[in-house]
């Protein structure tokens, strides 16, 4: 009997073999790129110059790419399921700072209720290619559904949107993935840490107002 995440898992699975195809084998063609952006920016490109091939290896039906608002880089529909797919580049290197950005909280719940789809990150993890080279190389590739992950990695930022972030690079946390889980399940969790910020930030913002209505009753002597 399948599973609700079945379709889900198959997915994730079969991108996860098309793209080490793609970006492993020794016919790729890979060059390293002289930092972290630009090596990102190639990761982007050969996946879209390939991403028909791709979606025609594992039976999907390809969407054409969307314009820069939308939360996804990659899209295509698999067994009448819309999947997004956010392509992520991680630098492994312990002293370069990486915020873990997504996508703001509204469109990420719009994307997953509103189309009905399935929301894909891919982490292509990559450091350098030797400790006196600015050149880089992919080590690892990871593909997972973002409403599987586990609890603690997801972070909420910023008052005005609400910005979603992840605590942990998916390398980091990927064996935790919980493949069970409903998408029902996944909004008992993740609505109860966007109240928790938006309750925390209308706490803070309240102070603000507060101080600057002081500040401004004493006459702007000091602050």
């Amino acid at each position: 009997m399948t599973t609700p995440n079945e379709p889900i898992q198959e997915f994730a699975c079969a991108l996860h073999g098309e793209l080490e195809d793609l970006f492993f084998d020794r016919y790729s063609n890979i060059n390293p790129r002289e930092d972290s952006r630009a090596f990102g920016a190639m990761i982007e490109q050969k996946i879209a110059t390939q991403w028909e091939s791709i979606c025609v290896k594992i039976k999907s039906d390809p969407v054409p790419r969307p314009g820069r608002r939308t939360i996804y880089d990659f899209a295509t529909y698999y067994k009448g399921k819309l999947f997004g797919v956010d392509v992520k580049t991680k630098d492994l290197d312990s002293e370069i700072y990486s915020d873990g950005g997504v996508c703001s909280v509204d469109n990420l719940l719009r994307f997953l209720v509103n189309n009905h789809a399935i929301f894909i990150v891919v982490e292509f993890g990559h450091n350098q290619t030797s400790p006196k080279s600015r050149l880089r190389n992919l080590k690892y590739i990871k593909v997972a559904p973002f409403h599987l992950l586990p609890k603690e990695t997801y972070r909420i930022e910023n008052l005005g949107t609400g910005q979603v972030r992840l605590n942990y690079a998916i390398s980091q946390i990927y064996y935790k993935i919980e493949w069970d889980r409903s998408l029902e399940q996944f909004f008992d969790i993740f609505i109860d840490i966007v109240i928790s910020h938006y309750e925390k930030v209308g706490r803070k913002s309240q102070e603000r107002i507060e101080k600057m209505r002081k500040f401004q009753k004493e006459g702007y002597k000091t602050f």
